[in-house]
């Protein structure tokens, strides 16, 4: 049991004992018309609180100091899995009840928040199998079936403004029976950023890899190591966030040759609003100096045999719709190509996701559908998309590399999961066993416009995957 929880015992068995109430003045109600109520609520909803012993907060009565500080460590414990909304709510309630937390003896007291070193991580196992219909494409077979991935993640604040994140991950390619190779055993830096809150008069700046999540829900986005600059800050009810940054690898860097120096920059810009309670809207713009270009097999960055275009930009808008216990995610991506040939200039680019899920309003799988530590929980998704050729820049696909092929294969689906593709996404995933996930997940991806390619069927790949997820 958290330490909380046994104090809560021990000074309940007090009580029972010597007949008297605590009387200490900083276990009084709090007002029922005091801010941290509702607060407490959207940490429930966010899925960080689960309230009493029933998962629920009920917020019919008045609460006492003490239930709020026990509900507050709960979600100090969760606070590296919030997003920046609700990592607000935390630093306001744990600064607004730092006394009691103190008094409980809470493990994540203000001052350990600010000095220690957090260490977690995640082991992930994964069996799949595709079925590619492109002539001359390999199914996976063999150990080539099976792969892993480990990461070990370290946090930390330096003061009370300036905190740190670094995350060892192994690459791609980690398959199982590759001990003697690089594929077995490759480790790089996936995050490596410093962030600082209220400085040059914005909400926060961080720089360093992160991951790309600073555009819509994730149509165009990337769950690890890209590098650059965001920044954050709030207009009264408007939230802004700009990023800028490196979102492809340059091959001559370093050496002078060919494209050395290139920086393939991406720059985006998004606004944010809350339209209702159960409805958020995005809408932004994006610069990408990152060409097109294709080969006659379609291994170029385009997932077609002809065309190319210079560089890119375009406007998005997204949407975050609550209905009940369901949650509908809608992107849609407006995009201008200079010096187009051959392929249309101004492709477009969407996709939608039903859910149960009550996470991050982010796609999977990019963050899980369930909260691990609730044994039993399950949740669904129901995804698709349909993106024209170069509706989002190369090194930017957000369902890039979530089906999995021979990299080498035609008109791969590993790295063109977000180009001239139309595609079904289902997953679903359980909570087996504490920090335990099981997933089945099943895609069926599509040509958008066949007439770009040398293909006679518009068919790519179905893909189908069982996984499971440790987190620590």
């Amino acid at each position: 049991m958290k330490k909380s929880f046994t104090i809560m015992l021990i000074t309940l068995l007090i009580m029972t004992v010597t007949g008297t109430a605590l009387a200490i003045s900083s276990f009084s109600d709090v007002p029922e018309n005091h801010w941290a109520y509702d607060s407490v609520k959207k940490l429930v909803k966010a899925g960080l609180v689960e309230g009493y012993d029933d998962n629920t907060f009920r917020g019919d009565r008045a609460m006492s100091r003490y239930e709020f500080a026990i509900m507050i460590d709960k979600a100090m414990q969760r606070y590296e899995t919030a997003d920046d909304t609700n990592k607000k709510l935390i630093d306001g309630l744990s600064a607004e009840f730092a006394t009691e937390l103190n008094r409980l003896g809470s493990r994540v007291s203000k001052l350990e928040a600010k000095t220690k070193i957090t260490v977690g991580g995640d082991t992930r196992m994964r069996y799949m199998v595709d079925n590619p219909t492109v002539n001359g494409a390999k199914k996976l077979h063999g150990s080539d079936r099976y792969d892993f991935r480990q990461r070990i993640k370290f946090s930390g604040a330096l003061n009370d403004d300036i905190s740190w994140t670094s995350r060892l991950s192994t690459n791609y390619g980690n398959k199982f029976g590759n001990t003697d190779s690089s594929p077995g055993s490759t480790v790089y830096l996936d995050i490596m950023n410093i962030t600082a809150k209220n400085v040059l008069g914005l909400d926060s700046i961080r720089v360093g890899r992160s991951a790309l999540d600073v555009f819509g829900n994730g149509l165009m986005g990337k769950p690890m190591a890209v590098d650059g600059v965001l920044i954050n800050d709030t207009f009264g009810n408007v939230k802004f966030r700009g990023w800028t940054g490196n979102i492809k690898s340059d091959t001559s860097q370093g050496n002078g040759l060919g494209d050395s120096g290139n920086a393939n920059q991406l720059t985006t810009a998004e606004v944010g609003f809350k339209l209702a309670d159960n409805l958020n809207l995005r809408t932004g713009y994006y610069w990408a100096d990152v060409p097109g270009t294709s080969t006659a097999n379609g291994s170029g960055t385009m997932n077609t045999s002809v065309g190319s275009f210079g560089s890119s930009k375009g406007w998005s808008v997204s949407a975050n719709y609550k209905i009940g216990k369901y949650t509908l995610l809608a992107d849609y991506i407006s995009t201008t190509l200079s010096d187009a040939v051959t392929i249309p200039s101004n492709p477009k680019g969407w996709s939608v996701q039903f859910s149960n899920s009550q996470g991050p309003a982010v796609y999977y799988s990019a963050v899980p559908l369930v909260n691990p530590e609730k044994v039993g929980s399950d949740a669904w998704s129901v995804s698709y998309r349909s993106l024209d050729p170069g509706a989002t820049p190369s090194g930017a696909g957000g369902f890039d590399t979530t089906a999995v092929a021979y990299p080498t294969n035609p008109y791969n689906i590993f790295t063109h999961g977000n180009d001239n593709v139309k595609g079904l996404f289902l997953a679903y995933q359980k909570v087996v066993a504490k920090n335990m996930i099981a997933s089945l997940e099943y895609q069926d991806v599509k040509l958008k416009n066949k007439s770009l390619t040398t293909l006679s069927s518009d068919s790519l790949d179905k893909t189908y995957m069982i996984k499971c997820e440790f987190f620590y």
